[in-house]
């Protein structure tokens, strides 16, 4: 199941209902990239069961690292596909939604 939910709506359900989900930090940065949650993520991650993830917004991801690390949106992308979406940090790890994920 996917839950399309305001960045707050979904900080709040995870707190009380998923606490070991993991959020990216710096929170102040990355909190306005979360468009929902899953306990069904479409990633590459070897996950286990139903775990609730929160889904981040990859393009609101890599504009929040550029304002965060005064970078280019080309250093801004490599940092987020090595550092953000490539980190699996066990089964909290959040998943991305890309452009190309959204249809219609």
């Amino acid at each position: 199941m996917t839950i399309a939910a305001t960045a707050a709506e979904t900080l709040a359900w995870l707190e009380q209902n998923a606490p070991n989900a993991l959020l990216l930090e710096p929170r102040e940065h990355f909190d306005a990239a979360i468009v929902g949650r899953t306990c069904h993520p479409t990633d590459h991650w070897p996950r286990e069961g139903d775990v609730w993830v929160a889904i981040y917004n990859s393009d609101l991801c890599i504009d929040a690292i550029q304002k965060w690390m005064e970078c280019e949106a080309e250093d801004a992308m490599d940092w987020f596909d090595y550092n953000t979406a490539g980190g699996w940090m066990g089964q909290g790890t959040p998943t991305f939604r890309y452009p190309e994920d959204i249809c219609c």
